[in-house]
């Protein structure tokens, strides 16, 4: 459980300039309701439905929708701060994401190249694919590295693999600290806020809450918000904090909590799901380790990103997985992993004895060498 007489100094203070740049953040945001007015211009669509949707958690939330007439389908909504908004038509697969703000934009598009669309009348969104076009620069040059190490694995020239392997790396941390540096500077662009809310998986608790704390209450968003959200989860679940219990469903319809199992002197919590390849390519190293060392107190709570039972349940037959499994079947919306602040899976948290977290992420070699520094003594 939370105790809050375990929160160190530093987190304490961090939460309080939260507190206090979330109370300055929902002042502004007060009173600045804008209305935006999109024009749908789309060819051979007359009579089908255009929707303009907005993306709450993992659910579509239609703000306004109309035919098109004429050639045009008119919408309109009311947001609180600019905010990235999608278009869907009827019966297209796809769809056109703007940036909304209090203007009339217009939309030129086509069901047969929705990516082609063409956007007018935002500068919030004129600002967001200027940073795109750019940003998408290091995308071709990643690509072209990957190509080269491809090549050369597959011809054996271990030199000329190891040169494109670092060249990739390279390109890759320059593509980050492109989004760093626009972020950094940019500290009271909306544009920003979402760049950075978008691309929070990059980034460790250090980096991304010294960017948020860069950032300017003014103007506010929704996405600076969430950012708020974000650091003081990860926060709460940093190593050297204790646990956050949660209970879940068991395979067999039972609860299960967490705190049930952390009497073990190491357990891993592992968060995965029967459709995440690289989760079901760690499961082999989990079970090695769990056998070689369950008897010496390591044990493993799996929580499962699943939405469908039948498949989570034959994944743990099928991979032998022997040890204790919960899920509420949300998927994305998995409760537990919301408490930890899990983006991506295959996602673990290590907790001692005490239930104090003191790894995260131990893959392979790594969680074996951890497993046998703290029980082979």
């Amino acid at each position: 459980m939370i105790n809050p007489n375990k929160l160190n100094m530093k987190n304490l203070m961090f939460i309080v300039v939260i507190a206090l740049a979330v109370l300055t953040s929902c002042n502004n945001m007060k009173d600045q309701s804008q209305k935006f007015y999109a024009f749908v211009s789309i060819s051979d669509f007359e009579g089908k439905l255009v929707k303009v949707q907005k993306r709450v958690d993992d659910n579509l939330i239609t703000i306004d929708s109309a035919f098109v007439e004429s050639g045009v389908a008119k919408l309109s909504g009311i947001i609180s701060s600019p905010e990235m908004l999608t278009l869907s038509f009827q019966d297209v697969r796809g769809s056109v994401p703007f940036f909304a703000e209090a203007s009339e934009i217009t939309i030129k598009a086509s069901a047969e190249n929705l990516r082609a669309a063409e956007i007018t009348g935002s500068v919030t969104h004129q600002r967001y694919l200027d940073f795109v076009n750019e940003f998408e620069n290091y995308d071709e040059l990643l690509y072209q590295q990957y190509q080269a190490f491809r090549a050369a694995d597959e011809e054996g020239k271990e030199e000329e693999k190891a040169i494109a392997e670092e060249a990739y790396n390279k390109a890759e941390n320059e593509k980050k600290q492109f989004l760093v540096d626009f972020v950094m500077k940019n500290n009271k662009d909306v544009v920003s806020h979402y760049i950075l809310f978008r691309n929070t998986y990059q980034f460790d608790l250090e980096e991304l809450e010294a960017m948020v704390i860069n950032f300017d209450t003014t103007p506010s968003s929704i996405y600076l918000e969430q950012l708020y959200d974000r650091v003081v989860v990860l926060k709460s679940v940093a190593i050297g904090m204790p646990f956050i219990d949660f209970e879940l469903l068991t395979p067999e319809d039972s609860l299960l909590k967490l705190s049930d199992k952390v009497d073990a002197k190491l357990l891993l919590v592992d968060f995965w799901a029967s459709w995440c390849q690289p989760c079901r390519a760690e499961n082999p190293n989990i079970v090695s380790v769990y056998n070689d060392y369950k008897d010496k107190g390591f044990d493993v709570y799996g929580v499962s990103f699943d939405t469908e039972k039948e498949k989570w349940m034959q994944a743990i037959e099928a991979d032998k997985l022997t040890w204790s499994h919960v899920s509420d079947l949300k998927g994305w919306g998995n409760a537990a992993g919301k408490f930890y602040g899990v983006q991506s899976i295959p996602h673990s948290v290590l907790l001692d004895e005490n239930g104090v977290i003191i790894a995260k992420n131990l893959r392979e070699k790594a969680l074996r060498d951890k497993v046998a520094e703290l029980l082979d003594k």
